[in-house]
């Protein structure tokens, strides 16, 4: 395949642009709060060994996605993908290691207080943004201010409220938030209203990435084109759409990938995608699942397929603000009449029925919580009980691209049919979801889900379904649903440091929220990329799914 230049806008004149694609119908934007786009493949497809090799330095690794990103602004990228390529050009005081546990990055060393209340970073003098300024501790406490300012409209605002003066500062009562303080040029203090344990998993989070606060101030909402982080790549060409081009940092002080670029592709027929990889033309496909399951059925091409298990939930959530699932009569009555184990057959087995709110895979389990068989019979009962005899009409939101949540929608319209509800499906694009979805009384009923932020339980249970993080507007608790007891729950496994009892109070939480129901728990899905054999190295990751610095390239 003969592939032209494709690139029209370049930050960078000296750029030249081989190997790459055109005349492709571009897609949406990929999602998510932080959910992954899962298989949906042939079941034979296997992970293939890779012989130990030296790795060396040097060429283009050659990607390709099938939607854009909403922004890759450290501040606004939320989705499992954008995330990964943030990572790239941005970095932060914390981090995690191959076995998910917290080590420091940009921080020389940290601490935390006995009361568990104030968070101390040391940052490491030689950290340098990409334009070749020196990262300051006032560069933190600029971004983390700019997550919690509404005008920015971050996803990530409600996991810092908990900073003393945060929420002063985020409904306009205070110019500053008086737990942030930059003590000296090279140290970040902050301090908290309450003892957070998991604070240390939000400040690995890739919102609380070092930011050139004169840039930001320069550009504003533009920033995201103009982009100088502190991470081992910066971005030096790119177009709406078509895709991106990422080339070293040279000022990055770190261990720098091995790769000298990265060239994106966007959008396109996603089955040409994998005839591509197969032909050379491109090295990585994400959403290779949706590349259609022919492809993978051949024994010839399985080597081409990488799959992992991930820490991940796809969901039907029910608003539980708005009516019929006001009723949690209803909202069980959905638990029951709704057959998970065919969407694992949909999924061709890349995946396994989801049976509470935190994946199974999580380092803990809860043997405590309510079961919901298929049982029409139960779900009619229920229905009868909430005086809907006769059924009602709703509709099911869901995002039109991605494979997994539009064979999950049309499965859930024919399972209600068969107790008397009447289903409207209305797919929207990834940014329309985002933001209806996202909007207080907006959405009755969809489909979506989350793959981890951070490895710790409160990541699925506070984050998503605490009635204390209800917003009007980019609420990540699509249900909007709140319960008293659940939320003291969740506060006093919050301030508590001690772990077994942390995981008590987190599953007394979990057993609540199961006989609430306000989701449908769906799915524990996999991830699955197409990849070239010249493609080397392991860079799959406990929390961040792909770590592209740790590829290599063969010849």
């Amino acid at each position: 395949m003969n592939l032209r230049p494709w690139w029209t806008k370049s930050l960078n004149p000296c750029v030249t642009w081989n190997n790459c694609g055109s005349n492709f119908r571009l897609g949406h934007p990929p999602r998510f709060g932080f959910l992954l786009l899962a298989a949906w493949l042939a079941s034979g497809a296997a992970l293939v060994p890779v012989a130990s090799e030296l790795a060396v330095r040097g060429g283009t690794l050659r990607l390709w996605y099938p939607t854009d990103w909403r922004s890759l602004d450290p501040a606004i990228a939320f989705d499992t993908d954008s995330v990964v390529l943030t990572k790239l050009l941005f970095r932060g005081l914390l981090d995690y290691d191959s076995q998910a546990r917290i080590v420091p990055d940009q921080a020389r060393k940290w601490s935390v207080t006995s009361d568990g209340r104030t968070y101390s970073f040391e940052l490491h003098p030689d950290a340098r943004f990409s334009h070749g300024r020196v990262v300051e501790a006032e560069d933190y406490v600029f971004a983390l201010e700019r997550i919690l300012d509404p005008k920015t409209g971050s996803p990530g605002q409600t996991y810092y409220l908990e900073i003393e003066g945060a929420r002063d500062f985020a409904e306009g009562r205070a110019t500053r938030v008086r737990g942030l303080e930059a003590a000296d040029r090279f140290t970040l203090r902050i301090t908290l209203e309450k003892p957070s344990y998991t604070f240390r998993y939000v400040m690995a989070m890739s919102f609380a990435s070092a930011l050139p606060r004169e840039l930001v101030r320069k550009h504003g909402a533009d920033f995201q084109y103009h982009m100088a982080g502190s991470g081992p790549y910066r971005v030096t060409a790119w177009k709406r759409g078509v895709g991106w081009r990422l080339e070293r940092n040279a000022h990055y002080f770190g261990s720098d990938g091995y790769v000298d670029a990265f060239d994106l592709m966007i959008g396109g027929d996603q089955a040409l995608a994998a005839m591509m990889v197969e032909r050379g033309d491109r090295d990585w496909a994400n959403g290779g699942a949706v590349c259609g399951v022919s492809f993978l059925r051949d024994p010839a091409r399985r080597h081409l397929v990488e799959r992992v298990r991930s820490v991940s939930i796809q969901y039907f959530f029910l608003n539980t603000e708005l009516k019929p699932f006001q009723d949690p009569r209803v909202r069980r009555a959905m638990n029951y009449a709704i057959d998970r184990e065919r969407l694992v057959k949909l999924a061709a087995g890349f995946g396994m029925v989801a049976t509470g709110i935190v994946p199974s895979s999580m380092p803990w389990t809860n043997s405590t919580l309510p079961s919901y068989p298929l049982d029409r019979a139960a779900a009619k009962r229920l229905l009868e009980e909430a005086g809907y005899a006769d059924g009602f009409e709703t509709e099911i939101y869901y995002i039109q691209t991605r494979v997994p949540d539009v064979k999950a929608a049309q499965s859930i319209q024919g399972d209600l049919a068969q107790v008397g509800i009447k289903v409207a499906l209305k797919p929207l694009s990834q940014p329309a979801f985002e933001v209806k979805a996202r909007t207080r009384r907006e959405v009755a009923s969809g489909v979506w889900g989350w793959v981890q932020d951070y490895p710790d339980p409160s990541n699925f249970l506070d984050v998503l379904l605490s009635g204390k993080r209800i917003t009007d507007r980019d609420c990540n608790n699509l249900s909007f649903y709140g319960n008293r007891q659940v939320d003291d729950l969740l506060l006093k496994a919050e301030a508590t440091l001690e772990g077994g009892e942390r995981q008590s109070l987190y599953q007394q939480a979990e057993r609540l929220m199961m006989l609430d129901a306000p989701w449908v728990p769906l799915m524990e899905e996999q991830y699955a990329i197409l990849k070239n054999p010249r493609v080397r190295g392991s860079p799959w990751h406990p929390v961040w799914l792909w770590r592209f610095e740790k590829v290599w390239l063969r010849n």
